[in-house]
Protein backbone atom coordinates (compact mmCIF):
# COMPACT_ATOMS: atom_id res chain seq x y z
CA UNK A 1 0.00 0.00 0.00
CA UNK A 2 1.29 3.55 -0.77
CA UNK A 3 1.28 6.24 1.76
CA UNK A 4 1.13 9.80 1.16
CA UNK A 5 4.85 11.30 1.39
CA UNK A 6 4.83 14.87 3.77
CA UNK A 7 7.88 17.24 2.28
CA UNK A 8 9.10 20.26 3.49
CA UNK A 9 7.14 23.57 2.79
CA UNK A 10 3.01 21.52 3.40
CA UNK A 11 3.48 19.76 0.27
CA UNK A 12 2.33 16.23 0.19
CA UNK A 13 3.51 13.76 -2.19
CA UNK A 14 1.47 10.01 -3.18
CA UNK A 15 1.27 7.64 -6.09
CA UNK A 16 -2.45 7.85 -7.17
CA UNK A 17 -4.42 4.40 -7.42
CA UNK A 18 -7.57 4.23 -9.60
CA UNK A 19 -9.55 5.55 -6.70
CA UNK A 20 -7.48 8.69 -7.80
CA UNK A 21 -8.80 9.14 -11.50
CA UNK A 22 -10.92 12.00 -10.75
CA UNK A 23 -7.08 14.08 -9.22
CA UNK A 24 -5.27 12.47 -12.37
CA UNK A 25 -7.47 13.97 -15.04
CA UNK A 26 -7.88 17.17 -13.09
CA UNK A 27 -3.31 17.48 -13.22
CA UNK A 28 -2.87 16.19 -16.81
CA UNK A 29 -5.59 18.10 -18.47
CA UNK A 30 -4.08 21.13 -16.59
CA UNK A 31 -0.92 20.27 -17.80
CA UNK A 32 -2.03 19.78 -21.58
CA UNK A 33 -3.53 23.11 -21.70
CA UNK A 34 -0.84 25.03 -19.82
CA UNK A 35 2.15 23.92 -21.56
CA UNK A 36 0.95 22.11 -25.05
CA UNK A 37 4.86 22.49 -26.33
CA UNK A 38 6.08 20.24 -23.79
CA UNK A 39 4.24 17.19 -24.05
CA UNK A 40 3.76 14.51 -27.21
CA UNK A 41 0.29 14.45 -26.17
CA UNK A 42 -2.12 16.86 -27.10
CA UNK A 43 -5.55 17.89 -24.83
CA UNK A 44 -8.16 17.02 -27.52
CA UNK A 45 -6.48 13.13 -27.23
CA UNK A 46 -7.03 13.24 -23.52
CA UNK A 47 -10.49 15.77 -22.73
CA UNK A 48 -12.45 13.06 -24.10
CA UNK A 49 -11.37 9.74 -22.58
CA UNK A 50 -13.34 7.61 -20.87
CA UNK A 51 -13.06 6.76 -16.93
CA UNK A 52 -11.56 3.23 -17.83
CA UNK A 53 -9.11 4.52 -20.16
CA UNK A 54 -7.81 7.33 -17.64
CA UNK A 55 -7.58 4.23 -14.78
CA UNK A 56 -5.98 2.08 -17.55
CA UNK A 57 -3.29 5.32 -17.51
CA UNK A 58 -2.61 4.46 -13.90
CA UNK A 59 -1.65 0.90 -14.16
CA UNK A 60 1.88 2.20 -14.19
CA UNK A 61 3.16 4.78 -11.40
CA UNK A 62 1.87 8.58 -11.64
CA UNK A 63 2.60 10.35 -8.55
CA UNK A 64 1.04 13.68 -8.13
CA UNK A 65 2.39 16.69 -5.66
CA UNK A 66 -0.75 17.98 -3.42
CA UNK A 67 -0.52 21.85 -1.81
CA UNK A 68 -3.35 22.45 0.40
CA UNK A 69 -4.90 19.20 -0.61
CA UNK A 70 -4.73 20.37 -4.26
CA UNK A 71 -2.51 18.90 -6.86
CA UNK A 72 0.41 21.24 -8.50
CA UNK A 73 2.33 18.72 -9.88
CA UNK A 74 2.61 15.12 -11.46
CA UNK A 75 5.18 12.43 -12.70
CA UNK A 76 4.85 9.32 -14.18
CA UNK A 77 6.80 6.56 -14.73
CA UNK A 78 6.73 3.89 -17.28
CA UNK A 79 8.50 0.59 -16.69
CA UNK A 80 9.78 -1.52 -19.74
CA UNK A 81 8.84 -5.01 -19.99
CA UNK A 82 10.92 -6.61 -21.74
CA UNK A 83 13.01 -8.66 -19.63
CA UNK A 84 16.38 -7.58 -21.53
CA UNK A 85 14.95 -4.02 -20.99
CA UNK A 86 13.86 -4.21 -17.88
CA UNK A 87 16.06 -2.85 -15.92
CA UNK A 88 15.26 0.81 -17.78
CA UNK A 89 12.28 3.21 -16.91
CA UNK A 90 11.19 6.72 -18.88
CA UNK A 91 9.87 9.51 -16.74
CA UNK A 92 7.05 10.50 -18.85
CA UNK A 93 4.06 13.53 -18.05
CA UNK A 94 6.55 15.32 -16.17
CA UNK A 95 4.68 19.05 -14.96
CA UNK A 96 4.70 21.67 -12.02
CA UNK A 97 2.35 24.46 -11.92
CA UNK A 98 4.06 27.22 -12.79
CA UNK A 99 3.37 29.39 -9.66
CA UNK A 100 5.43 26.22 -7.80
CA UNK A 101 7.84 26.15 -10.34
CA UNK A 102 11.39 27.26 -8.55
CA UNK A 103 10.20 25.37 -5.53
CA UNK A 104 11.24 21.88 -4.00
CA UNK A 105 8.28 20.27 -5.57
CA UNK A 106 9.77 19.04 -8.67
CA UNK A 107 12.95 17.87 -6.79
CA UNK A 108 10.75 16.09 -4.40
CA UNK A 109 8.67 14.32 -7.00
CA UNK A 110 11.89 13.53 -8.75
CA UNK A 111 13.25 11.77 -5.82
CA UNK A 112 10.18 9.76 -4.80
CA UNK A 113 9.55 8.17 -8.76
CA UNK A 114 13.45 7.42 -8.22
CA UNK A 115 12.86 5.75 -5.41
CA UNK A 116 9.93 3.64 -6.36
CA UNK A 117 12.05 2.90 -10.09
CA UNK A 118 15.23 1.46 -7.81
CA UNK A 119 12.58 -0.30 -5.15
CA UNK A 120 11.45 -2.20 -8.73
CA UNK A 121 14.86 -2.88 -9.61
CA UNK A 122 15.39 0.12 -12.12
CA UNK A 123 18.82 0.84 -13.00
CA UNK A 124 18.51 3.57 -15.36
CA UNK A 125 15.81 6.37 -15.62
CA UNK A 126 15.39 8.03 -19.19
CA UNK A 127 13.51 10.61 -20.66
CA UNK A 128 12.77 12.69 -23.52
CA UNK A 129 12.08 16.40 -23.12
CA UNK A 130 11.80 19.39 -26.26
CA UNK A 131 15.28 20.45 -26.70
CA UNK A 132 13.31 24.25 -26.32
CA UNK A 133 12.84 23.67 -23.13
CA UNK A 134 16.15 25.03 -21.01
CA UNK A 135 14.32 25.20 -18.13
CA UNK A 136 13.57 21.60 -17.68
CA UNK A 137 16.85 20.23 -19.20
CA UNK A 138 18.74 22.42 -16.09
CA UNK A 139 16.53 20.76 -13.61
CA UNK A 140 17.15 17.44 -15.17
CA UNK A 141 21.20 18.33 -15.26
CA UNK A 142 21.39 19.22 -12.20
CA UNK A 143 19.93 15.78 -10.86
CA UNK A 144 22.48 14.43 -12.97
CA UNK A 145 21.00 13.43 -16.10
CA UNK A 146 22.83 13.50 -19.12
CA UNK A 147 22.08 13.71 -22.76
CA UNK A 148 22.83 10.90 -24.72
CA UNK A 149 20.75 11.69 -27.66
CA UNK A 150 19.10 13.73 -30.08
CA UNK A 151 16.42 12.88 -32.50
CA UNK A 152 15.99 15.91 -34.92
CA UNK A 153 12.17 17.80 -35.37
CA UNK A 154 10.97 14.91 -32.44
CA UNK A 155 8.29 17.02 -31.83
CA UNK A 156 6.09 18.67 -34.36
CA UNK A 157 2.70 20.48 -33.84
CA UNK A 158 1.60 24.18 -33.13
CA UNK A 159 3.58 25.06 -36.32
CA UNK A 160 6.80 24.43 -34.25
CA UNK A 161 9.39 21.98 -35.18
CA UNK A 162 11.40 21.58 -32.17
CA UNK A 163 14.18 18.45 -31.72
CA UNK A 164 13.97 15.89 -28.68
CA UNK A 165 16.54 15.31 -26.22
CA UNK A 166 17.07 12.13 -24.75
CA UNK A 167 18.94 12.46 -21.09
CA UNK A 168 19.75 9.18 -19.05
CA UNK A 169 20.25 8.85 -15.62
CA UNK A 170 21.94 5.56 -13.55
CA UNK A 171 20.23 4.41 -10.88
CA UNK A 172 22.65 3.01 -7.79
CA UNK A 173 22.22 0.25 -5.90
Amino acid sequence: MEVDVSIEGGSVIRRLSVRDVDVFRRIRLEALSHEPLSFASVFGDWVHLSDRDWRQHLDQPVFVAFLSGQPVGMMGLRFERARKMAHRARLVSVYVRKSERGTRIAADLLHEVTEHARNHGVLQLELAVNAENSAAIRFYERHGFVEVGRIPNGFLGHDVESDELIMVLRLRR
